[in-house]
């Protein structure tokens, strides 16, 4: 699987909202607006959250992978936004405990015997204490794509 491939430098934000639903909106009308994305994608997104929350919480970050089936998907990537202010998520597999993410990625995957690798990859790339914090602390979407080819790059994905 070609990681880098999935992130385009149009994809990466740099929000700040106030919910879950405004980033969920501000995210999907850029992916939406250039193609990758259906109409229908931004309502599964929602109403999988609510069944499936997404929020981890890390050492560096509190981070949250929102996504939906491939049914919803025109073209294969990961938008990443780096938010001004933490947007509360629950906690993934625990209704009970909330995560306060700063950083999110969303993922629009087409294929879905993919999903799964796409979520191991993430999921390494988040345990990586440095790289939250180089994403956390880039100016600019250019920084953030160069630090995950970086990390894609060393884990050879």
């Amino acid at each position: 699987m070609n990681f880098d491939a999935f992130f385009q430098e149009e994809l990466i934000f740099f929000l700040d909202v106030s919910s879950q639903e405004k980033l969920f909106q501000q995210m999907f009308d850029r992916m939406h607006r250039l193609g990758y994305v259906k109409d229908s994608y931004l309502r599964a997104l929602s109403e999988r959250e609510e069944i499936y929350p997404t929020g981890l919480q890390t050492e560096q970050a509190g981070v949250a992978i929102p996504h939906t089936d491939s049914i919803h998907v025109n073209k294969e990537s990961i938008g990443v936004a780096v938010l001004d202010q933490p947007v509360t998520f629950t906690h993934m597999g625990m209704h009970d405990q909330t995560v306060e993410a700063s950083i999110i990625f969303m993922l629009a995957i087409q294929k879905p015997d993919r999903q799964l690798g796409v979520l191991q990859v993430i999921t390494g790339l988040i345990q990586n204490k440095q790289l939250l914090q180089g994403i956390q602390q880039a100016d600019n979407a250019k920084e953030v794509l160069t630090i995950i080819q970086r990390f894609s790059q060393e884990q050879n994905v």
